[in-house]
C-alpha cells in the first residue's frame, strides 16, 4: 500500500477548505438566527426580552472568552481533535436545550454548553485552512471565511420552517441534529504533515551501527595497506548518515567490497583478516554525534508545550498589536449592524427601504471573501500592505457616510464598506500564521477573548452622543 504524502495547494487542501465553509456555514448560520428563537423564547416561556436574550447574549460571550482555553487545547492536542470535540458539545447543548424546563436552564445549555463548543468548533478551523494553502493561501481562506455569509442566507429558512412545524423544542432537537455535520467536515481538516512538532529538534545518534565488509582475498588485503585510513571512513561514513532521512533505521548496512579493504580500517573495527575469501560479515561500529538536518518547514512546526506556547506569545510583540489591530476593527464594525438601518431613517429613509441596506453589505461581504485573495496570492502586495490600505478605505467609508444623502450613493458606499469587510477578515488568520507560526492555536484563541472584551464596550459607545 502506498502512503499518501501531503501537499500544499493540492486537491485536498480545497477539500479542508470546503469542509471549513460548512463548518463556519453552520456556527455562524445560527448566530444569525438568533432573532428568530429570541420571539419563540418570549411566545413559550412568557419571559421579558432581557431574559430571552439572555442565552444568546451568554453564548457570544462564552465563544469569545473561551478563546484561550480552546487556543491552549488546539496547541496541545491539536485543532482537529479540538474541532471535533466541539462539534459533539455544540450540538448536545442544542440538543439538551429541547428538554430544559424553563429560560435559566436554556441559558446554561444554550449560551454555556453550546457557546463553548461552537468556540471550540469554530475559532481554530481556519488556522487548519491557512495550514494547507501555500500559493492560494488568501483564496483558500476567503472561501472558508465565505461560510458565514451562505450560513447566514440559508440557516435562516431552515429555522423558521422549523419553529413553524415543530415549535421551539423541536426546533432545538433537529438544529442540534444538524450541527453534527460538523463532524464529517472536521474529519477531513487533518494537520498537514509538515506542521507536525518534532518532539527532539536535533537527535544525537550513539548506537551500534552494521557494516558489511566484503573480503576479496587475503592478498588484496596486503595490497592496500597503504590505503584509506580507517578513522576517515568512519568519519566520512558518520557524516553521510546526516544526510539520511530521518525515518532511516540505525541500523545501515555498508557495502564496502570497492572501497572498505583497507585492512587497517578492518583491524580498528575487528580483527578479521585472516577470514576466508569471498567471505562476508557483519561488523558493529559505534558512530557518536551524528545530528538529524530538520526539514526547511520547521519554523511552521506547531508547539505542543502550553507554557513554551504561552511564552512565546507573551514575549512577542507582533501578538499584541496584531489583537490591538483586530479589536479596534471589531469594536469599529459591530455597531455598523445595529445602527444601519436606524441611520439610514436618520436620514430621511424608510424602514423598508432601509433593510436593504442590510442585504447590500452582506452581498458586499461575500464578494469581499470570494474575490480579492489573489492580490496577495499572486504577490501583488503583501498581506501587511494590504491591511493598511482596506483599513484606510475602511475609515474613508466612514467618513463618506454622514456626508451623502442620496440613496443610490448610499448603497455604494455600504456595498463598498461590505466589501472592504470581507477582503481585511480573511486576512487575520494568514496574519496570525505570517506573525505568530509555531503558536497559531493558541494565538487566534487568545486574540478572539482581546476582541470579545473589546466589544463589550460597544453598547456605551452607541449609546454616546457627539
Amino acid at each position: 500500500m502506498v502512503k499518501t504524502v501531503d501537499v500544499p495547494d493540492s486537491a485536498r487542501s480545497w477539500a479542508v477548505a470546503i469542509a471549513g465553509c460548512l463548518i463556519n456555514s453552520l456556527m455562524s448560520g445560527f448566530t444569525r438566527s438568533t432573532g428568530l428563537m429570541y420571539v419563540a423564547l418570549i411566545d413559550t416561556f412568557g419571559a421579558s426580552r432581557f431574559q430571552a436574550n439572555l442565552p444568546f447574549s451568554a453564548r457570544v460571550i462564552v465563544k469569545n472568552l473561551g478563546g484561550p482555553v480552546v487556543g491552549a487545547l488546539g496547541q496541545r492536542f491539536g485543532p482537529r481533535n479540538v474541532t471535533l470535540a466541539g462539534g459533539v458539545l455544540s450540538s448536545v447543548g442544542m440538543l439538551l436545550c429541547a428538554f430544559a424546563p424553563n429560560i435559566v436552564w436554556i441559558t446554561f445549555l444554550c449560551g454555556g454548553v453550546h457557546g463553548f463548543g461552537v468556540s471550540m468548533a469554530s475559532t481554530l478551523g481556519l488556522i487548519m485552512v491557512t495550514q494547507w494553502f501555500m500559493k492560494h493561501k488568501a483564496t483558500g481562506t476567503g472561501l472558508a471565511f465565505s461560510g458565514s455569509s451562505f450560513g447566514s442566507l440559508v440557516l435562516p429558512f431552515f429555522i423558521e420552517k422549523m419553529l413553524e412545524n415543530y415549535g421551539l423544542f423541536g426546533c432545538f432537537l433537529l438544529t442540534g441534529g444538524l450541527i453534527l455535520n460538523v463532524l464529517p467536515a472536521a474529519l477531513l481538516m487533518k494537520e498537514p504533515s509538515w506542521m507536525h512538532k518534532k518532539t527532539v529538534p536535533e537527535v544525537k545518534i550513539k548506537s551500534l551501527v552494521t557494516v558489511k565488509v566484503l573480503k576479496e582475498s587475503h592478498e588484496s588485503n596486503n595490497a592496500s595497506r597503504n590505503g584509506l585510513d580507517a578513522g576517515s571512513e568512519l568519519h566520512n561514513f558518520a557524516r553521510n548518515l546526516n544526510n539520511k532521512s530521518k525515518n532511516q533505521q540505525n541500523d545501515c548496512i555498508l557495502d564496502a567490497s570497492d572501497r572498505l579493504s583497507n585492512p587497517s580500517f578492518i583491524n580498528s573495527i575487528n580483527d578479521i583478516r585472516d577470514a576466508d575469501i569471498n567471505q562476508t560479515e557483519e561488523i558493529k561500529c559505534s558512530v557518536e554525534n551524528v545530528s538529524t538536518i530538520l526539514p526547511p518547514e520547521a519554523d511552521m512546526q506547531q508547539e505542543t508545550s502550553i507554557f513554551k506556547a504561552v511564552l512565546t506569545i507573551s514575549c512577542d510583540p507582533m501578538f499584541y498589536m496584531v489583537s490591538i489591530s483586530v479589536a479596534t476593527f471589531a469594536v469599529v464594525l459591530d455597531p455598523v449592524f445595529i445602527v444601519l438601518v436606524d441611520f439610514m431613517m436618520d436620514k430621511g429613509l424608510t424602514e423598508e427601504i432601509s433593510k436593504y441596506f442590510i442585504s447590500a453589505f452582506s452581498i458586499g461581504d461575500l464578494v469581499g471573501r470570494l474575490s480579492f485573495g489573489w492580490i496577495t496570492d499572486r504577490k501583488l502586495m503583501s498581506v501587511r500592505t494590504f491591511m493598511m490600505v482596506m483599513q484606510i478605505s475602511h475609515g474613508a467609508c466612514f467618513l463618506l457616510l454622514p456626508v451623502f444623502y442620496d440613496f443610490y450613493i448610499l448603497m455604494i458606499i455600504v456595498t463598498l464598506f461590505g466589501v472592504i469587510t470581507g477582503a481585511s477578515l480573511v486576512m487575520i488568520p494568514i496574519l496570525v500564521q505570517t506573525y505568530l507560526p509555531s503558536v497559531q492555536s493558541l494565538a487566534i484563541g487568545c486574540i478572539a477573548f482581546v476582541t470579545g472584551t473589546a466589544i463589550l464596550m460597544v453598547p456605551s459607545l452607541i449609546g454616546k452622543d457627539l
